[in-house]
């Protein structure tokens, strides 16, 4: 989708402090391949704070750099991966009247990953269509990764889960950055790949054992074509590149910086900015493997880092490439409008 007159307004973080790596490799709780071969150096941890609460200082932050009132919001949406705190519960609306007020809808959204970008392609659409009075919308994103239930450093081989919270605010009425496209490409015949061959249970099994993401994923594998698997994976990721960039009439090469997810370097030489086409410099790796993956919030925390540190300013264009669970993938092209003074 190619959008006109959609704009990012603020950009706010709620990030903990980083733990290095090698505190967890000297206490044996994981192995020397999370630095010499994920490349991580340190990762995010909060300590006894709740998600929503979390995401609560993040919007407070984004709504007050893009200047918007309560009442100019028509929609929040809050993305997560992990549990928010509580059972049956909607941290959006405990989000949105700690934010812009009692009478915004605040809705939850559940695509693991990806989230942090495919919600703003959904809020982006409702404020283009003005099916509710106001001109900004707000996506918000939070999660801390603590037992029980899962740990960072086995939920996924590779992956070092981070905790922390961020915050966009889209208007239409301006901002430091317009929203050139979106793209989101899902491929439903790969959700297996989070689900294995568990059966459905009536209650939730998470407090009672340790969920390995892995362990799913290869249940699946073994149960279909490996090589299918892949190809089906690389379509989607190769058909919302090249989508996003068709929409915002744009190159590769016109993109400053391309938004990776921080999930870890993969063995070998072949490496996600080789899927993309780019090198590694062009990726904002260097920011994420001192953060971890800090769930759905990986695109807006390195937005605002590129932002803030000046390594991106009018005129550039960056790229924030989602990858999620279901299997979806998400792309949103954002051209620099100014340097805001954070």
């Amino acid at each position: 989708m190619r959008w006109e007159s959609v704009y990012l307004a603020g950009l706010g973080t709620w990030l903990p402090r980083p733990v290095p790596v090698r505190d967890a490799v000297d206490a044996g709780v994981i192995g020397p391949e999370w630095i010499d071969d994920y490349g991580y150096e340190s990762v995010l941890v909060a300590e006894d704070v709740a998600p929503p609460d979390m995401a609560v200082e993040a919007a407070q932050t984004a709504v007050k750099r893009s200047g918007a009132a309560p009442e100019d919001f028509s929609l929040i949406l809050h993305g997560s991966t992990w549990f928010q705190g509580l059972d049956i519960w909607p941290a959006a609306s405990y989000i949105a009247g700690r934010t812009i007020g009692d009478n915004v809808p605040g809705f939850d959204v559940q695509q693991r990953c990806s989230v942090g970008v495919s919600a703003l392609e959904l809020a982006a659409s409702q404020l283009a269509t003005g099916v509710r009075p106001g001109h900004a919308a707000l996506v918000t994103t939070a999660d801390r990764f603590g037992p029980a239930g899962v740990t960072r450093w086995t939920l996924r081989p590779g992956v070092a889960y981070a905790d922390g919270a961020t915050a966009t605010v889209l208007s239409t009425r301006g901002g430091f950055a317009r929203l050139l496209s979106t793209s989101t490409i899902a491929d439903n015949t790969l959700e297996g790949l989070a689900r294995g061959s568990e059966p459905f249970t009536a209650v939730s099994t998470a407090a009672g054992r340790t969920i390995l993401l892995e362990e799913r994923a290869e249940q699946y594998r073994k149960a279909h074509d490996e090589s299918e698997i892949s190809l089906r994976q690389a379509r989607a990721m190769f058909k919302v590149k090249l989508e996003a960039l068709s929409h915002a009439g744009v190159e590769m090469d016109d993109i400053s910086y391309i938004i990776i997810p921080g999930t870890g370097r993969a063995k070998g030489e072949f490496q996600l900015h080789d899927v993309l086409g780019v090198p590694e410099e062009r990726t904002t790796w260097a920011f994420a493997k001192r953060t971890g993956h800090v769930g759905t919030g990986d695109y807006c925390a390195a937005l605002e880092h590129l932002v803030v540190t000046g390594a991106v300013g009018e005129g550039d264009r960056v790229m924030l490439y989602g990858i999620g669970a279901g299997f979806t993938c998400s792309a949103a092209v954002v051209e620099l409008l100014e340097t805001p003074g954070w």
